[in-house]
């Protein structure tokens, strides 16, 4: 088999998982459920963060939260303090791609 597999949890449960780390990338899933939070961070690479079900609010450096909706693409530069929150009753899931 030439290809690489992998799987990904599908829960609606709150979780950080990392899915990919070879070939030049990391891909992580964070799963957000109903007004739940992630804790403050910066992020050490660029960033590219899918929304792929619900909403994601999130507040980068010192600038107000900004709401993005499922199909939304989100670049965030290298060094960028992240403020992550789910304020909806529904999930959020969200891939989280970066260089490795």
């Amino acid at each position: 088999m030439i290809e690489t597999h992998y799987s990904f949890n599908t829960t609606d449960e709150t979780t950080i998982e990392k899915i990919v780390e070879n070939f030049g990338v990391r891909i992580n899933k964070l799963t957000l459920a109903g007004n739940q939070s992630a804790p403050v961070h910066p992020t050490s690479e660029d960033a590219h963060m899918i929304v792929t079900s619900g909403t994601l609010s999130i507040a980068l450096d010192a600038q107000e939260p900004h709401d993005y909706h499922e199909g939304s693409i989100i670049g965030i530069p290298a060094g960028t303090m992240m403020s992550i929150h789910n304020n909806h009753e529904t999930t959020l899931h969200v891939f989280v791609i970066k260089r490795q």
